[in-house]
């Protein structure tokens, strides 16, 4: 599933937010964005979903204007997870699982058991099985982060956003879904703060102050002068035991 944005400019009580975004997103890539607080990853994202319609640009699903589509045939192939969501519903945790089934229900498409084995697949990958008759509201925030995401892969999407999935969730948990969201065999666009997580991203996209300011693999964004601009500190690099790069950051000088 390819997504591709032209030259997209939102503006909200005359701030500009994002200003000529332009971007490419290749079928079966994992393209990390990053940037400093109130760069725009949040409102891309959500332009991305068809969430926020852009005041001038372009967004293309498949060479299929993304704002043509209907909100269910949206849904259909995105899915979204946001920082933040909540509910005053008393949900259980699978009942907000199953509603990630809803774009794919109609008075002729009721539910099925493909619609069952999804969201028991879905509760497993993020380890929620045992806490699926818990409601809702009594979940810590790292949990009821795992059902968002539960929720999103119960939606079997072609597109994945998700918009700093790692909030609340301790280190194990961290680890465990950046495997997951790495090893999904479809199109995933993730929004970090942790410069050290985005480098398992295939390819990056650096905003700062609503524009994207840098674009390609993570070594070539994430240089010691582009941490130094955006970021206002300084940054080296080496190798792990594994052949992995880790950046270490320092104050800027």
């Amino acid at each position: 599933m390819s997504l591709e944005l032209d030259k997209v400019t939102v503006t909200v009580h005359r701030a500009t937010l994002l200003r000529e975004v332009s971007l490419q997103v290749q079928p079966g890539e994992c393209l990390g964005l990053i940037g400093p607080n109130g760069s725009g990853k949040s409102t891309l994202m959500r332009c991305m979903a068809g969430l926020r319609k852009p005041r001038s640009g372009a967004i293309r699903l498949r060479d299929r204007s993304l704002f043509a589509m209907t909100a269910r045939a949206r849904a259909q192939q995105i899915a979204l997870v946001e920082q933040q969501a909540d509910t005053t519903e008393r949900l259980t945790v699978r009942e907000a699982v199953e509603l990630g089934r809803t774009p794919f229900l109609s008075p002729v498409r009721g539910w099925r058991a493909e619609d069952e084995t999804r969201i028991e697949a879905a509760l497993q990958a993020v380890e929620m099985t045992a806490l699926a008759d818990r409601l809702w509201h009594t979940l810590s925030g790292g949990e009821q982060q795992r059902v968002h995401i539960a929720r999103a892969l119960a939606q079997a999407p072609k597109l994945l956003l998700l918009d700093e999935p790692t909030n609340h969730l301790d280190i194990r948990h961290q680890l465990a879904l950046l495997k997951l969201i790495h090893d999904l065999p479809i199109t995933r666009v993730i929004a970090l703060h942790d410069l050290n997580q985005a480098m398992s991203c295939d390819r990056l996209a650096l905003l700062d102050g609503g524009r994207l300011k840098a674009i390609g693999r993570p070594c070539e964004v994430l240089t010691e002068a582009i941490v130094r601009d955006s970021f206002g500190v300084a940054a080296s690099r080496s190798i792990d035991p594994a052949g992995k790069h880790v950046l270490h950051f320092s104050h800027a000088v």
